[in-house]
């Protein structure tokens, strides 16, 4: 819509990127305070996720440049090479974890909080990650990229010459929502929000793709595109963790009335 410099090489994207870490980093701040997470903690996770999310923008683009390989271009990174949500979230939540449990090691050696707190720290990020990409997809939208099909009725991006389905729009409001919806979840039943995200967000991404009509290359699947492949990965890993932890929820309620009975 609007893909044109501001100042200084910055659009309009980078603006909304920058806007959604920091919107993410306020409302964690507000998590923490209500669920107690100790300061230290708080600082650890804030740290963590921003390594997490410079080393998952680069891994982003190296997804993406996998991707086209598989599709027959060139194997290359440049300013052209384009961005992956889904394979820069792998990267970053690698990245997050090793940096959390790696520093964690260091600062709680003997208090054990960061593992003690492991569920609570997740349910946060579950709350924050759609909070900050649903700005992320605004900029996508100003930028013209991650755009939908053609369609008469859709909204007109310049780069492209012609109206197409706003897609980027659908998934801000999608995960705007999704944000709200965890929020009040974790707060009545914790220990949920990474497995319902996974869930949601994997089964979302995977049908909206049907609308998607940008070039995003090739996977081993060749009727999935990219995006729709790491989707059905993270729905699959939502159900195994939602499983596990009912499993446990269950287990639990049982060994309280053996020792009530």
């Amino acid at each position: 819509m609007y893909p044109d410099e501001l100042f200084f090489g910055v659009t309009l994207y980078e603006v909304f990127i920058v806007a959604g870490i920091f919107a993410a980093m306020l409302l964690y701040r507000r998590y923490s305070e209500r669920t107690g997470l100790s300061a230290a903690l708080h600082n650890l996770v804030i740290f963590s996720s921003v390594t997490a999310a410079v080393c998952g923008y680069l891994s982003g683009y190296l997804f993406q440049a996998f991707y086209d390989w598989m599709g027959g271009k060139p194997f290359t990174l440049n300013e052209n090479t384009g961005s992956t949500f889904l394979g820069g979230f792998i990267g970053g939540f690698a990245v997050l974890l090793a940096v959390y449990f790696g520093a964690g090691q260091i600062l709680f050696r003997e208090s054990r909080e960061h593992v003690r707190r492991f569920s609570t720290v997740m349910d946060g990020l579950a709350i924050c990650v759609p909070l900050g990409h649903g700005f992320g997809r605004i900029g996508c939208l100003m930028a013209g990229c991650c755009h939908g099909a053609a369609w008469d009725h859709g909204i007109y991006f310049r780069n492209l010459g012609y109206r197409a389905v706003p897609t980027q729009l659908y998934e801000a409001l999608f995960l705007f929502a999704l944000a709200a919806v965890l929020w009040f979840v974790v707060k009545r039943i914790p220990g949920y929000g990474a497995a319902l995200y996974f869930v949601s967000y994997g089964l979302w991404r995977f049908f909206i793709e049907f609308l998607r009509a940008d070039d995003r290359g090739s996977t081993v699947v060749p009727f999935l595109t990219p995006s729709q492949l790491v989707s059905v990965l993270l729905f699959i890993t939502g159900l195994v963790l939602l499983l596990a932890r009912l499993t446990t929820r269950l287990s639990a309620g049982k060994g309280r009335e053996r020792d009530h009975g």
